[in-house]
């Protein structure tokens, strides 16, 4: 019988949210942000990348400054596709070529490939969207706003300490300016700045107790710290206040898990996660399989399993991982 030392180190190698696309030798990569027509990041948001046949080839989740990553592509045509899911947004879909220069040379390194995607309101919404929603509105001295827009303009750049700088200024002319604290937090936190990120998170949530950005975020940074009870209190509430963020669910369900008392809320947390985002969060199937596996539930345990293979072709040790689902069958017939 396999042992659970087996379980935690596959499970080490799924703990990005991107899925994995087929390895290409030297392959490009696609990076984009996803914002609203007034430069606001998409959190959460599914994007989906296809073949010039509009066959799927990987999908993912943006973050919380809205971006995502594909990396190892062939040359070739591809669309990117993002999903509204339930939000007032309009799909949308690009075109981009990824067409390497040093390819053409008989080079095998990639290049990485960008694009910025705005998503449309629709005309006609029936739905209230978390992303569209007044629940929040600070009247910002102008110039305070000025930096602000600074700061986004270097973020699609990827120039972090540029844009820190202005985030910093806008903070520093008006101290309470929610929009700059969770941007900067939240990017404190995508750098693994923990400690830094702590105060202005803390400041955030203070200002706007509706901001689920920023108690998500928070959540992140306490958890990282070790402040786990803190940690799923600010989880907790992001997802009160954003029930269908699927980045909010997963990460609550893996903090959850920590503490055998509360496993039974980790599964939970994490089965939620399948309703809202399928199978584009492979790695919650195996955190799943994991969870029942400990508790006993042999069944539950082989058919989430089961789903992680199929959500994600590319999953390395599936032979090891057939025969871990063969031996939890064997035992739910027993039992």
């Amino acid at each position: 019988m396999l042992s659970l030392a087996f379980f935690a180190t596959i499970a080490l190698n799924f703990v990005a949210f991107v899925s994995a696309v087929a390895p290409v030798q030297g392959g490009s990569t696609l990076e984009g942000r996803v914002t609203s027509e007034d430069h606001r990041p998409i959190t959460d948001m599914r994007v989906i990348l296809k073949d010039d046949g509009y066959g799927q080839v990987a999908n993912t989740r943006t973050d919380a400054a809205g971006r995502f990553r594909f990396g190892r592509l062939a040359s070739g045509n591809y669309y990117v596709e993002v999903e509204p899911d339930a939000t007032n947004f309009e799909r949308t879909l690009e075109r981009v070529e990824v067409r390497p220069f040093n390819a053409r040379r008989g080079s095998n390194s990639g290049e990485v490939f960008r694009i910025e995607i705005v998503l449309k309101v629709k005309k006609s919404p029936r739905d209230a969207s978390f992303e569209n929603k007044v629940i929040f509105y600070q009247p910002v001295p102008e110039t305070a706003k000025k930096e602000y827009s600074t700061a986004l303009k270097a973020l699609e750049k990827n120039s972090f300490d540029e844009a820190t700088l202005s985030l910093k200024h806008a903070i520093e002319l008006f101290p309470d300016y929610y929009d700059a604290l969770e941007l900067l937090g939240t990017e404190y936190v995508r750098r693994k700045e923990y400690k830094e990120a702590l105060a202005l998170l803390s400041h955030a949530v203070e200002v706007n107790k509706s901001g689920w950005r920023a108690f998500y975020s928070l959540g992140i940074a306490q958890a990282e710290l070790r402040m786990s009870a803190d940690a799923i209190q600010s989880l907790k509430h992001a997802a009160e206040l954003n029930p269908n963020s699927a980045n909010v669910h997963m990460r609550l369900g893996m903090e959850l898990a920590k503490d055998e008392q509360t496993r039974p809320d980790a599964i939970q947390s994490l089965k939620r996660v399948t309703q809202i985002a399928g199978n584009s969060i492979p790695q919650v199937y195996w955190y799943l399989g994991a969870l029942y596996n400990k508790a006993g539930q042999w069944r539950e345990a082989a058919d989430a399993f089961e789903s992680f293979l199929k959500a994600d072709p590319q999953a390395g040790e599936r032979d090891k991982i057939k025969q871990i689902i063969k031996q939890l069958r064997e035992k739910a017939s027993k039992s």
